[in-house]
């Protein structure tokens, strides 16, 4: 019967045409599953360098020399790193194509793996200046090598989550841990003596000390190339009416230096007596000296 072959006829094509569906989609999902495992592959062992790195450099106790080669060394292999992490952000970019969204091999994204190797090339460029800073500082000043180490260590023992800066709290922590004999202040009252060393070590404020920010601090407090009490007095009473009066004012203050420098000064001078508007700089001279002597001498 024709009528009954066709109907045969036709009901083939539509089982062969559902086989040819599945087919398709088997080797879809396969193919799938092959982009993700080839993904996680990658990112793993991406992370896995990123993280051995990091303690490579955190955990050095070399010299500074080694330090610095170590790092050197290490940074270029961060900068030609780029390429595996430009191959993983493709292999990311075919899964979203292909509308993968969800992965069993893997719980790293290709952006979290990018922003961590930006914070990696970061920290490490910033830690070679910080040591080459340290080399100079040794040669320029006489610092021993074992100082330097020694607040090196003490910072990384303060920096827990390896940030490679420390908050104001973790900073004053390291700084006692060091000796620094920092007054508690009152309940109510501002922390002077902190504030005073925020002052040089924060001056952006941004509510952290970085690594290089803190060495800089600590080696300033172990030389000897501080201008003394007179040269500062001097300096100050240049930039009096005349050049030769015992006290400032405001006005000659924002004058002569830039506005933030200018008002730091005014609100830590104490009024000159019996001179309306007047400023005493000879005193304000004298505490910034015995703070940082106590400082250094700490």
């Amino acid at each position: 019967d024709p009528a009954q072959d066709r109907q045969q006829d036709s009901g083939s094509s539509g089982i062969n045409a559902e086989y040819g569906r599945i087919e398709k989609e088997t080797l879809r999902q396969a193919q799938n599953e092959e982009l993700r495992k080839a993904y996680g592959t990658q990112a793993n062992s991406f992370h896995q360098w990123l993280t051995l790195t990091k303690s490579q450099l955190t955990n050095t106790k070399q010299g500074l020399e080694e330090q610095r080669d170590l790092i050197a060394q290490r940074h270029e292999e961060i900068k030609k790193r780029r390429a595996i992490l430009r191959e993983i952000e493709e292999l990311s970019s075919h899964l979203e194509q292909a509308m993968v969204f969800d992965n069993k091999y893997t719980t790293h994204s290709a952006l979290t793996l990018a922003q961590q190797w930006d914070q990696l090339n970061e920290f490490t460029r910033r830690m070679l200046h910080t040591v080459q800073d340290q080399i100079e500082s040794q040669s320029r000043t006489g610092v021993d090598e074992d100082e330097l180490k020694e607040f090196t260590l003490m910072f990384k023992h303060f920096d827990k989550d390896r940030s490679g800066r420390l908050d104001h709290s973790e900073f004053k922590a390291c700084l006692r841990a060091l000796g620094f004999d920092l007054p508690v202040p009152a309940e109510g009252e501002h922390d002077v003596t902190f504030e005073a060393i925020l002052d040089f070590v924060d001056c952006d404020r941004d509510g952290f000390v970085r690594l290089e920010e803190y060495m800089q601090f600590m080696i300033s407090r172990t030389t000897d190339n501080v201008a003394g009490t007179d040269e500062l007095t001097e300096a100050f009473q240049s930039l009096t009416e005349g050049g030769d009066k015992s006290f400032i004012t405001a006005t000659e203050l924002y004058s002569a230096m830039p506005s933030e420098q200018a008002k730091y000064c005014i609100d830590r001078m104490e009024k000159f007596p019996d001179v309306p508007g007047a400023l005493d700089y000879s005193n304000f001279t004298k505490s910034i000296f015995q703070l940082n002597t106590s400082l250094a001498s700490c």
